[in-house]
């Protein structure tokens, strides 16, 4: 967990993230005395990856991650981090669930190479409470991969 945070999140005070046994976190600064902050959405957001990335490889299960709203809370340096870390492995297959306004098409046209598939999931009001969400393959918000 400690590697994958290092990668993703632009403060460097962190030296360690212990876990223990109440499945409790503390994060350690440099000189081994705990830090505590405040952290953003964004931040928790980086730490919860963290965490998921640490249990996925100390598990051995090669489970994919689905992310619902993933870049919504993040500012820019660390949608780089997470986009580096999401493709720097291959084999990971990472399941975006994103707002229009979240990955656009200028967003989208940096990552495409590492798309498998897109679906544009839209719902339309049918009414009385009641939706029908229709789901268009090899469309993203405009773009038609």
């Amino acid at each position: 967990m400690t590697r994958v945070y290092k990668q993703l999140a632009h403060k460097d005070q962190v030296a360690k993230i212990v876990i223990d046994n109440a499945g409790a976190t503390r994060i350690l600064g440099k000189t081994g005395q705990e830090i505590v902050f405040d952290r953003s959405a964004g931040e928790n957001q980086i730490f919860a990856t963290a965490l998921i990335a640490g249990l996925a490889e100390v598990s051995g299960v090669k489970a994919p991650m689905v992310v619902d709203t993933p870049l919504g809370r993040l500012d820019s340096k660390h949608r780089e981090n997470i986009f580096r870390f999401w493709t720097g492995n291959s084999s990971r297959q990472v399941i975006l669930l994103s707002q229009d306004k979240e990955i656009d098409a200028g967003f989208y046209k940096g990552i495409k190479d590492n798309v498998a598939e897109t679906f544009l999931l839209e719902h339309v009001d049918v009414g009385d409470g009641i939706g029908r969400t229709t789901v268009t393959r090899g469309k993203y918000f405009g773009v038609t991969r």
